[in-house]
């Protein structure tokens, strides 16, 4: 079946072993005047009402999201750095569910540790799971496939001709042709307006997860940057992104198929001073999000302030811009949306280039349909920590002596599962697919963690 959003782990393009997952915000570590960036955490502390943000690990989340067994479903994930042992959290426990953690033993072509060239970006889809062995020194990228988490086969490399150093793939999503893999060149350009992804130097398709087909850009899209890529039961969605946000031209592409996309004309009056960030495609429409606002003159200990804005259309032609209850200008802000489940919609404010809160980024709202938004009454935690299965929200958090998961219906109230037994103590990556949740640990071990009800035989 497939989802209504993006079954993918969006990355940090600043960490070695980047990371991201379903639906969510990059986290770009970087040192900016007055406001040094932390750099990213290897597990999330899920957020409470009155309480800060959680402290994400960064990675990213979303397409298509499984249908679960007792967990499933994809989303976003963390980066690899070093972190202190988890300490116990402070959130609730979730009555009658107690999780436990299983290691997998990985194929030897499939495992990376810290001290070889090679990092495993995971992600999930409706039918299982994908790893791509990355090979940092040469750019080289193979997929390997599993459906339960546990058995991996090996795919067909990634056509990386004169890609350079290659892409390392950054975004999976699943439409109704398959999936469609973003690929960037490593880090993110610093114009001066700040520190911002590289616009996607390849993409590619498939039907299988084994073996994918490099998309032309030039023939699909005519020499403009494509930024981010989304899809879902209507199709598949590009919208442009470029390394100068001052002056990118709002752009958006739909496709059938991931490999023939045609541009969708947008009103000059509908999108003025509009910086388009991702897209989310659902079952009756198409959702950009983004900012109005120029970020031009950053730098010096300055930050522009930017108003964050979601465009709606029911058919990706015809654009309005929707209303978000008191949405004010804050430093580097735009808006990013999380698929919490089918029909439910959270969009918060996401600062790009500077990871010290901005003033104002309690904001959130939600919504049923994508087209009317209320405003919400409690913090929403980085997006690129928060995964879903459809039905219901999840975070990987730290724990007593394992790693554990915090569940929540809506995105904002949540509660943890109680651990048994033994499991990992960070993570670098993570994937959340039809068998539960995939972790690959700072070692390079993988562990499978499943969920299980009280008084289940």
């Amino acid at each position: 079946m497939v989802g209504d959003r993006r079954l993918i782990d969006r990355r940090s393009s600043g960490s070695p072993r980047r990371r991201v997952g379903l639906a969510g915000v990059l986290v770009v570590a970087a040192t900016i005047a007055g406001c040094t960036a932390t750099p990213p955490q290897s597990v999330a502390t899920p957020l409470q009402k009155g309480t800060t943000g959680p402290t994400a690990i960064a990675t990213e989340t979303t397409g298509p999201v499984a249908t679960a067994t007792e967990i499933a479903g994809p989303t976003d994930i963390p980066a690899e750095t070093d972190t202190p042992a988890p300490s116990p959290s402070p959130l609730p426990t979730a009555a009658g569910r107690t999780l436990r953690w299983d290691s997998v033993a990985l194929p030897a072509k499939l495992v990376a540790t810290s001290d070889s060239p090679f990092q495993n970006a995971l992600f999930s889809w409706s039918r299982g799971y994908l790893a791509f062995h990355e090979n940092v020194d040469s750019g080289a990228a193979v997929p390997w496939t599993s459906a339960d988490g546990r058995q991996w086969r090996q795919g067909r490399s990634l056509d990386m001709t004169e890609l350079g150093q290659g892409a390392q793939v950054e975004e999976v999503v699943e439409g109704p042709a398959g999936m469609l893999a973003l690929g960037r060149t490593p880090g993110c350009a610093d114009d001066g307006t700040g520190c911002m992804p590289e616009p996607a130097t390849a993409l590619w398709t498939s039907a299988d997860g084994a073996s994918w087909s490099r998309v032309d850009l030039l023939k699909a899209f005519g020499g403009a940057a494509v930024g981010d890529v989304s899809a879902g039961p209507k199709g598949y969605m590009a919208v442009s992104r470029s390394s100068d946000s001052s002056s990118a031209e709002p752009a958006v592409w739909l496709s059938a198929d991931g490999q023939i996309w045609h541009a969708v004309s947008l009103a000059p009056e509908t999108f003025q001073d509009a910086y388009l960030a991702r897209g989310t495609v659902l079952a009756d429409g198409f959702l950009v999000a983004g900012r109005i606002g120029s970020v031009e003159g950053w730098g010096g200990g300055d930050f522009p302030s930017t108003t964050p804005a979601i465009w709606w259309s029911a058919d990706g032609s015809d654009w309005s811009r929707v209303t978000l209850a008191d949405a004010a200008a804050t430093p580097e802000a735009e808006a990013a949306i999380t698929t919490i489940a089918a029909g439910k919609l959270v969009a918060d404010v996401a600062s790009w280039d500077c990871s010290c809160s901005p003033e104002g980024d309690d904001q959130a709202w939600t919504s049923n349909d994508g087209r009317t938004w209320t405003a919400a009454a409690a913090q929403f935690p980085s997006p690129a920590v928060v995964l879903s299965d459809g039905h219901q929200a999840l975070q990987v958090v730290a724990s007593e002596g394992a790693l554990t998961v915090a569940i929540s219906p809506d995105g904002f109230e949540w509660a943890q599962v109680a651990v048994s037994g033994s499991g990992p103590a960070d993570l670098s990556d993570e994937a959340y697919g039809p068998a539960g949740v995939l972790v690959e640990d700072s070692s390079g071990n993988l562990w499978l963690a499943t969920i299980s009800q009280a008084g289940a035989s």
